[in-house]
C-alpha cells in the first residue's frame, strides 16, 4: 500500500519507501472528503522505479562521502595535525545518520519490489491492485489514524519532512477555512 497523495509531496527520495505500507484489506475503499490521488496507474510504476534508481545511487554516494571525510580525519590526526575532534565526529555522525536512512530506504525498497540492483527493475512490471483510504488525523504535533492509534510514520514524517509539513498544513488550513 502507497500513499498516493503524501508520496509526491515528501522533500526526500528515502521519505517515499516509508509511505510503503502492508496492505489492510479493512481500509475503506470510499471516503467522504478524499485528497486527490497524484499517482494512478500509469505513474506508479515509474514513481516506485525512479525511486529506486535514485536511493540506490544515493546510497552509494552517501556512503562513499562518509569514507572520503574518515579518509581526511585520519590522516590528519595520524599525522598529528590538530583539526577539531568535535567537529569532525558531529560531521561523521551526520553522515552516518543519512548513510543509515538511504540504506533503510534502498532495503524496504528492495523488499517490496523483489530486485537487488536497478538491472532487475527493468523486468518487473508494477501495477495498483486497488485503492483504498486511509484517514489520519492532527493533533499537535502527531498524527493519529482512524482508530485513535498514534501513526509513528507519519508523525516522524511531520517533524523530519518539510514538504510531508507544508502539504499537511495547508490541508490543515483549507479544512479550517471551510
Amino acid at each position: 500500500m502507497l500513499d498516493a497523495y503524501f508520496s509526491r509531496k515528501v522533500e526526500k527520495a528515502e521519505h517515499i519507501s516509508v509511505l510503503i505500507r502492508k496492505f489492510e484489506g479493512n481500509l475503506p475503499k470510499d471516503a467522504e472528503n478524499p485528497l486527490p490521488k497524484l499517482i494512478d496507474e500509469e505513474t506508479i510504476e515509474e514513481l516506485l522505479k525512479t525511486t529506486f534508481e535514485r536511493i540506490y545511487e544515493l546510497s552509494g554516494r552517501r556512503l562513499d562521502e562518509r569514507l572520503r571525510h574518515i579518509r581526511k580525519w585520519n590522516v590528519l590526526r595520524i599525522l598529528g595535525i590538530p583539526s577539531g575532534f568535535r567537529r569532525h565526529k558531529e560531521k561523521d555522525e551526520a553522515l552516518a545518520k543519512e548513510n543509515r536512512e538511504a540504506l533503510l530506504a534502498l532495503s524496504l525498497l528492495q523488499e517490496v519490489l523483489g530486485v537487488k540492483n536497478p538491472i532487475e527493475l527493468r523486468d518487473i512490471k508494477l501495477r495498483p491492485v486497488e485503492w483504498r483510504y486511509y484517514t489520519i488525523e492532527l493533533r499537535g504535533d502527531e498524527i493519529y489514524n482512524e482508530k485513535g492509534e498514534k501513526d509513528p510514520i507519519y508523525t516522524e514524517l511531520l517533524k523530519r519532512d518539510n514538504g510531508f509539513r507544508q502539504a499537511l498544513y495547508a490541508l490543515e488550513y483549507s479544512q479550517q477555512a471551510t
